[in-house]
């Protein structure tokens, strides 16, 4: 069956999305708690948050697409530059100016400018696709890179002659670091003026690691291969909804499809901890939030965890935040 072909305006009206003009003001909560949810009966289910910094827009996306094929194609000019981290999913794109394609699959990034704008995106029906995407004012990048190397003085030439250009001829694997810094991105706990402050200096860092990444391509095998990476992804967003259940590696091995060992090898090189490290911080953040939120006793609290003892919960709860449970709730 064809792709259906759909435009970007079809879907949703991107000029909702404040445009990178120089120095932005900060905006309040960045990466809000709410965001932008968009049902649309041949795309599907789209959920987006932004915000804006200065010199810098911050897009996340989940976009969970309807039964069909979809060529989504895009004419938006954009006098920026634009990198996308792919975190999970895969779409192939073709950019007007461009002489490669853009294969981008899980653990994948990329950098393009596309002054004129044009692309074509295929993705597939019943696709899952978690991107972050950041948008630069390219004066700023121009200004950030220098001269000092051929890459560096390649982009200020195309920046220069408004000339469209991609980082490399094609994408880059996401390290475990760049990994770590889109989750933190993401989940930023921070709010009001420190938030915008953590964002941006988060941002920058993975564009000073992407920048290097394309000075110095890895060369040789991948370690984790892109199909394995969104099964980690999956058992991270399983673990998110289930970490007060009784859990066990065997179990997890079945739920990702990875045996024990691509799994506890897979799981810290791309989140940065181990499995049950994860499941750890979980637990002891939900024990953190009830003992602040609720009127619940610290064994009860205890108890919601899993705990038979509440001596263990406390001894561990402890361990992890630097207070007793008691401690913590009159701080």
């Amino acid at each position: 069956m064809a792709a259906t072909a759909l435009h970007t305006k079809d879907i949703f009206d991107f000029e909702v999305i404040p445009p990178i003009k120089g120095k932005l003001a900060f905006s309040g909560n960045a990466i809000p708690q709410s965001g932008i949810q968009v049902h649309h009966p041949k795309a599907g289910e789209i959920a987006i948050n932004t915000c804006s910094l200065p010199f810098l827009h911050i897009m996340n996306l989940n976009w969970h697409t309807a039964s069909g094929d979809i060529l989504l194609h895009d004419s938006t000019p954009g006098d920026c530059i634009n990198i996308n981290f792919m975190m999970g999913g895969h779409m192939h794109s073709n950019f007007k100016g461009l002489k490669h394609d853009l294969d981008m699959k899980a653990l994948r990034h990329n950098l393009i400018y596309l002054p004129e704008g044009g692309g074509v995106n295929l993705v597939k029906g019943y696709e899952t696709i978690s991107m972050l995407h950041l948008t630069f004012d390219k004066e700023f990048l121009a200004s950030a890179i220098g001269y000092d190397d051929q890459w560096s003085e390649r982009i200020q030439k195309e920046i220069l002659q408004q000339r469209p250009f991609s980082g490399i001829n094609g994408t880059s694997t996401v390290t475990p670091l760049m990994a770590q810094l889109v989750d933190s991105i993401r989940q930023c706990p921070a709010s009001g003026p420190m938030r915008n402050l953590l964002l941006q200096s988060r941002a920058l860092e993975l564009l000073a690691l992407q920048i290097e990444q394309f000075k110095t391509p890895v060369r040789g095998k991948e370690t984790i291969r892109p199909d394995e990476a969104e099964k980690l992804y999956q058992l991270k967003a399983y673990l998110d909804t289930n970490f007060l259940a009784d859990l066990n590696l065997t179990q997890l091995s079945r739920q990702c499809l990875l045996n024990e060992f691509k799994l506890k090898k897979g799981f810290k090189a791309v989140f940065g901890t181990t499995v049950f490290g994860y499941i750890r911080k979980l637990r002891m953040e939900y024990a953190a939030k009830l003992l602040k939120d609720c009127v619940l006793t610290v064994d009860e609290v205890a108890d919601a965890l899993g705990y038979e003892h509440s001596q263990h919960f406390s001894i561990a709860f402890k361990n992890y935040m630097g207070v007793s449970p008691s401690v913590y709730r009159h701080k």
